[in-house]
């Protein structure tokens, strides 16, 4: 069973780098400011919900190994926030409030990679 929880952080690591490497900055050169941007909100949420539910699998089934669970539960919290600070980070980008996005999104970047 321990190879199943490192599996999993292996696809997680990979949904990562493929939405952050390659999905949205081709949304980004592909389409309009504002398309791109639709399209943005309406993916993110996907993709932390996605790897934060990954997270818990992975969390379950390493619930007797000390560094998966903590690896695994790492995930989750920080996918977690990052879903929550979604709506926040959209409404600070609507209100032209950019400091606040910036500093949001630099926050969803490192828990992403952490």
């Amino acid at each position: 069973m321990a190879t199943f929880p490192r599996f999993l952080s292996v696809v997680i690591a990979t949904i990562i780098v493929f939405q952050s490497a390659f999905v949205a900055p081709a949304i980004n050169v592909a389409l309009a400011v504002k398309p791109a941007a639709i399209l943005l909100r309406f993916i993110w949420p996907i993709f932390f919900a996605l790897s934060g539910i990954l997270g818990l699998v992975g969390a379950t089934a390493s619930r007797k190994q000390k560094a998966g669970l903590i690896v695994n539960g790492a995930t989750v919290l920080g996918m977690a926030v990052c879903y929550l600070l979604v709506p926040v980070i959209n409404d600070a980008k609507d209100n032209d409030n950019m400091g606040l996005w910036n500093a949001l999104h630099m926050v969803t970047v490192a828990l992403t990679f952490l």
